[in-house]
């Protein structure tokens, strides 16, 4: 045996328990590390999904205030077309009776 004898190589064993100790400590250390990045990220993206989120609700909220406007103007123009279809009508039959009346 060639390794019979070698104070290197007794210390070597001897230290292989701490040895792997510490590297599952390193492994075990950069997994937790990779899971707090992964949960931060995930953490600025639902921060940022909800204030899209929020966005579009108040978006939609505006729109539908504008629409209802539009549709109270909408209202009030109709009304007012009907009144000027009533004044040309009535200024029609005027001018109708005008004309009877010269011929």
């Amino acid at each position: 045996m060639a390794n019979f004898g070698n104070p290197a190589y007794g210390a070597a064993m001897g230290n292989a328990g701490g040895m792997m100790l510490i590297a599952a400590a390193g492994v075990g250390l950069a997994e937790a590390l990779g899971d707090g990045i992964a949960a931060a990220a995930r953490a600025r993206y639902e921060q940022r999904y909800d204030d899209a989120l929020l966005a579009a609700s108040d978006h939609a909220a505006q729109m539908e205030s504008m629409a209802r406007t539009a549709m109270q103007l909408l209202a009030e123009l109709e009304i007012e077309n009907e009144r000027l279809r009533a004044a040309c009508r009535q200024r029609q039959e005027v001018i109708d009776v005008l004309k009877a009346r010269r011929t």
